[in-house]
């Protein structure tokens, strides 16, 4: 290697790509030995079927190319460089990595002796970026704890070298203390999603842990926009974010909770020191959280209760569509085998029900019964208790978003949620929506099943003072 002149054309070539390349490195006992790994990073993710199970895999980086060139005494004039392409593991066909190293003496033709090893590598990156022309790539189940490995990791080391700017606030963030959400790709640094996420499920308020990008998974159309529910992140990406295995397991059970409690067909547990609800595999209970993928979606729905029959609340409710034949339920928590319909233990298939007696609410349980009749208006939709604290009497349902009237609870046209207010053969709201701006005052008229409930009451009190009033006479 003494021979070779230090203005050797092939050597100023070589460092030229070095220039341009870093990661290029030389052979120390052969200078004119070159290597470089080329990034495949395919424009869209290349499947990757894993046999026999035939899992299928969209995979956004794959192990590198790896390219060794080897310049002959007569290159380029006379000779075209030599070139070696391998991956490791071995995942592109052997018929694909020949087709791409005849392409080097194909250029050497086309550019008629001259350097062509910057035009090469260029389009190696090129061919890369179109996954060589392939549309699936099968492997065995062995390679694919590494592959699926190498991309995660690649795509996390290329994520933190880029900049973003928060979507929360506002401010220019490395990845590296940023997180790209997995189904919209929105990004946004850890430490406002960690405080809104934390605060979020301490409050309850499990149904805005979402991507916050405004517009996220809207279609840009009103109508259906509406019907859409936003789609949740799932616990396991919670974790990955991170927070807290506590929070996250606090996140699930929520959510689980929310959706039993709408659904009708669902009994609880008549002992008071438990109220856990009827074993069920269209709810199972939660045993890890770290392996709950799943987000909630659009037709992810809990059982919607009819809208004339709003679903009572506490101890006394009762399923809906149960016959006589299924009625047994086992509590999940306490494993007591109970009746659904009269909530007292099993009594078997053929012994009738009996109600079930008012005294067997406790003096608590009662109290708030009565406080929810008497200050909160049910939702139209998912019969959940609202009270106003402020405002005008146009509500929308914290829970699933139905717009309804407070003073009468009927439904509320979205696109029109005014025009009830303003209809006059609606006696009982016409021009009221202003009416107790200021917050919930039990003694102002309402309709529906509140109004009704006020009105047994007012006059039940009615009775017992004037009771009250006549008994000094009957005395006498």
């Amino acid at each position: 290697m003494a021979d070779i002149a230090p203005d050797d054309e092939r050597i100023e070539e070589l460092n030229t790509l070095q220039a341009i390349y870093p990661e290029f490195t030389f052979e120390i006992s052969n200078p004119l030995t070159a290597h470089i790994e080329l990034l495949v990073a395919p424009v869209k993710p290349l499947p990757v079927t894993f046999e026999p199970e035939q899992q299928v895999e969209r995979l956004p980086y794959l192990p590198p190319l790896h390219l060794d060139i080897t310049l002959p005494p007569d290159y380029p004039a006379n000779a075209p460089p030599s070139v070696k392409l391998t991956t490791t593991p071995s995942w592109l066909p052997e018929h694909v990595l020949d087709r791409l190293v005849e392409e080097v003496r194909a250029k050497w033709k086309e550019y008629g002796g001259m350097a062509v090893l910057f035009n090469y590598i260029d389009y190696l990156q090129e061919a890369a970026a179109m996954a060589f022309g392939l549309t699936e790539v099968s492997l065995p189940t062995s390679e694919k704890s590494d592959l699926l490995e190498y991309s995660s990791r690649m795509k996390r080391e290329i994520f933190d070298k880029e900049s973003f700017d928060c979507g929360i606030c506002l401010e220019p963030k490395k990845g590296s203390a940023c997180y790209r959400l997995e189904r919209c790709s929105h990004v946004f640094c850890r430490a406002c999603l960690q405080d809104f996420y934390n605060n979020c499920i301490r409050e309850g308020d499990v149904d805005n842990v979402k991507c916050l990008a405004p517009g996220c998974g809207k279609t840009g159309n009103p109508a259906v926009d509406r019907r859409k529910k936003d789609r949740l992140l799932s616990p396991k990406e919670l974790l990955q974010i991170p927070l807290s295995l506590d929070t996250v397991r606090r996140f699930a059970n929520i959510k689980r909770k929310k959706k039993i409690e709408a659904d009708s067909s669902i009994a609880f547990c008549p002992r008071s020191w438990c109220q856990g609800a009827m074993r069920t595999q269209k709810y199972p209970k939660i045993t890890d959280v770290s392996q709950m993928d799943e987000s909630d979606c659009e037709d992810d729905e809990p059982a919607e209760l009819p809208v004339s029959t709003p679903a009572p609340e506490g101890p006394e409710r009762r399923p809906a569509g149960v016959n006589g034949m299924d009625r047994l339920a086992v509590c999940e928590d306490c494993n007591l085998a109970f009746c659904r319909v009269c909530l007292a233990s099993w009594h078997g298939d053929f012994v009738r029900c009996e109600p079930r007696n008012e005294s067997q609410l406790t003096e608590e349980d009662q109290a708030s019964l009565n406080f929810i009749s008497k200050n909160t208006s049910p939702c139209p939709d998912c019969a959940v208790p609202c009270q106003k604290s402020f405002g005008c009497n146009h509500m929308i349902c914290f829970q699933c978003k139905t717009h309804f009237c407070y003073l009468c609870a009927a439904w509320l046209n979205p696109d029109h949620p005014y025009q009830h207010f303003n209809d006059p053969k609606i006696k009982a709201c016409f021009q009221r929506l202003f009416e107790m701006v200021e917050g919930d005052q039990p003694e102002g008229r309402f309709g529906g099943r509140r109004g009704a409930e006020l009105e047994a009451d007012f006059w039940e009190q009615e009775a017992l003072r004037i009771q009250m009033e006549e008994e000094p006479e009957d005395a006498h």
